[in-house]
């Protein structure tokens, strides 16, 4: 278990694998427990940062106001701290949003870009779920199966609910991480941010090479987010200043691809930041 002091917080992180830096950004629920699925093959073609941000898992959860500019500026310090220059970015679901927040506000800090199941603006409906997200919270708390229900619907695609993996042992899973790793004023905190998000007009600035996954039958986070919005499609069509872009669709795959579909998102993901190092050298 590793402690760092980041800012005005101590933050833990886990460091596995060799070659090119990739830090890992969690999402919403579950820290750095959401790449558990993916982590192990990364760490074999990648030196890989996982963490858990302020407010999440063994780091500090100080009673604080949440936001993107906190989470972010909690990136480059733990960066700092650990002396790491520049590093390619994954984020997938929140994490992804905040790997694009961050790329666009410290595009030097950013090698390569990958993208799962991001929003740079919610559009009503995306704005509606979060605020039933919060309900939820505060009626029945983190821990609770109504809340965990609500969430593994919207996670992974209908036919993991039914396999062997899902069903009533997957909501069990994710009632245990939302009961571990976040408090309902955090996670509320968290909803909020992705409410109010709107990066569309910053995602010129990133000029990192940037690898955008979408699931297709993603319900929270589709590729095209209603006329208000914007989704992992309209993001990658607004990445003007980037290197190089990849789009890639998994079929079949809900929001959270990395926990329904790992094989597939790795057979996109590590070719992708291997052609970014052969690119840009080390």
């Amino acid at each position: 278990m590793a402690i760092i002091q980041v800012n005005d917080v101590q933050l833990y992180y886990e460091v596995n694998g060799a070659g090119s830096w990739v830090m890992q950004v969690p999402g919403a629920v579950s820290g750095h427990a959401g790449y558990a699925a993916v982590t192990p093959a990364m760490a074999e073609n990648f030196k890989v940062l996982d963490y858990d941000p302020r407010g999440y898992g063994a780091s500090d959860r100080p009673k604080q106001d949440y936001t993107f500019d906190v989470w972010a500026a909690d990136m480059v310090g733990l960066l700092d701290s650990l002396g790491i220059e520049q590093t390619h970015v994954h984020g997938g679901s929140m994490g992804s949003t905040l790997g694009l927040y961050f790329a666009a506000r410290y595009p030097d800090r950013v090698r390569g870009l990958v993208l799962s199941g991001c929003t740079a603006k919610s559009d009503f409906m995306a704005r509606a779920q979060y605020e039933v997200w919060k309900a939820l919270a505060r009626a029945y708390g983190m821990a609770s199966r109504e809340l965990a229900y609500e969430l593994a619907s919207k996670a992974v695609n209908r036919y993991m609910l039914e396999g062997p993996d899902g069903g009533e042992d997957l909501v069990d899973a994710i009632q245990d991480l939302a009961g571990t790793f976040v408090d309902v004023d955090v996670f509320c905190d968290a909803c909020d941010a992705l409410i109010t998000v709107d990066v569309t007009d910053e995602i010129a600035n990133v000029n990192a090479p940037t690898l955008v996954i979408v699931g297709d039958v993603d319900m929270l986070t589709p590729a095209i987010q209603g006329n208000t919005g914007a989704g992992g499609r309209q993001i990658y069509e607004r990445l003007t200043a980037a290197a190089f872009t990849e789009y890639v669709t998994i079929e079949g795959s809900g929001h959270a691809n990395l926990m329904d579909s790992p094989d597939q998102c790795l057979a996109a993901i590590v070719p992708f930041l291997q052609r970014v190092d052969a690119e840009l050298g080390a």
